[in-house]
């Protein structure tokens, strides 16, 4: 009797184990899909950056330095990094929250697990 209560502390031992582990690669994963798309985004503005110097370098060549400001390319360049990091800022408030909403999903899922279908 008492090596039937081990068996089982052993089984719900390696229940849980395998529970937790299944939620932390969930949270992993996701997580590491919003650094790929987090790290696609600095890319981006890391090469906004350079058309704009780029494009300064050009005007200050040409003497028209003073247009820098007006000029239609650097201008985008400008609003397209503000979206950028706009972006940024949304991504990591989604990684911030990802072990919340696996932890709530896992509960949830429990939930459903133990409540009883009617038939």
């Amino acid at each position: 009797m008492e090596q039937d209560n081990v068996w089982e502390k052993i089984k719900k031992g390696l229940k849980d184990g395998a529970a937790t582990s299944m939620e932390k690669i969930e949270e992993y994963t996701k997580v590491g899909k919003l650094k790929i798309e987090e790290l696609a985004a600095r890319r981006k503005i890391e090469r906004n950056a350079v058309d704009i110097g780029e494009r300064v370098v050009e005007l200050m060549n040409e003497g028209r330095g003073s247009e820098i400001e007006s000029d239609l390319t650097v201008r985008k360049a400008v609003e397209s990094i503000g979206d950028l990091k706009r972006e940024l800022e949304e991504i990591d408030k989604k990684i911030k929250i990802v072990p919340d909403e696996v932890k709530a999903a896992k509960e949830e899922k429990s939930r459903a697990e133990e409540e009883p279908t009617a038939i």
